[in-house]
């Protein structure tokens, strides 16, 4: 058990890790938008492509965040049965719903690969003026969904282990 006691807590080290690194990306969207608002209200020159750019970011920013969410117990759940029930029979209806969140997670990881790939390959650009590349954003799902899905395995082993046991696996 102690092999896997470790490889929960690696899986949670990489879920705290990426968040405290993606929470600049944040100042720096928050930045670009004050710059194109005061350019556009203060200046009447609005800029063309940070409006797309903060667009763009914006979906690897929570793709990134969804692994912390998970490890965390922060993500969104329908709580009002759940509380009410044990912590082992919680464990057995989250072994259910992660099951599901699993195979969800690996056909987008799947699905998502394909189609940064074929971006990648076409060289895929968005169709405004300033034309940007858009394979460096779609990375960004297969690696969020990875952290998520890694994440999930985590849960679930933590989950699997309440439900035989009774304890929790800390």
């Amino acid at each position: 058990m102690k092999w896997l006691r470790l490889a929960v807590r690696a899986i949670d080290a990489s879920s705290d890790m990426v968040p405290k690194y993606v929470c600049w990306l944040i100042l720096a969207l928050m930045a670009l938008t004050f710059y194109d608002v005061v350019m556009r209200y203060f200046f009447n020159d609005p800029t063309i492509w940070i409006y797309e750019f903060v667009g763009l970011l914006f979906g690897p920013l929570w793709l990134l965040v969804g692994a912390y969410l998970l490890t965390h117990d922060e993500h969104v759940r329908m709580d009002i049965l759940w509380r009410r029930l044990t912590p082992r029979q919680q464990a057995i209806v989250d072994l259910v719903t992660y099951t599901l969140f699993l195979l969800y997670a690996i056909l987008i990881l799947i699905y998502g690969c394909d189609w940064f790939w074929t971006s990648l390959i076409r060289g895929g650009q968005s169709r405004t003026i300033w034309h940007p590349y858009l394979w460096p954003f779609k990375l960004f799902i297969p690696l969020g969904v990875g952290l998520m899905l890694l994440a999930g395995i985590a849960k679930y082993i933590r989950d699997f282990y309440m439900a035989i046991t009774g304890r929790r696996l800390d």
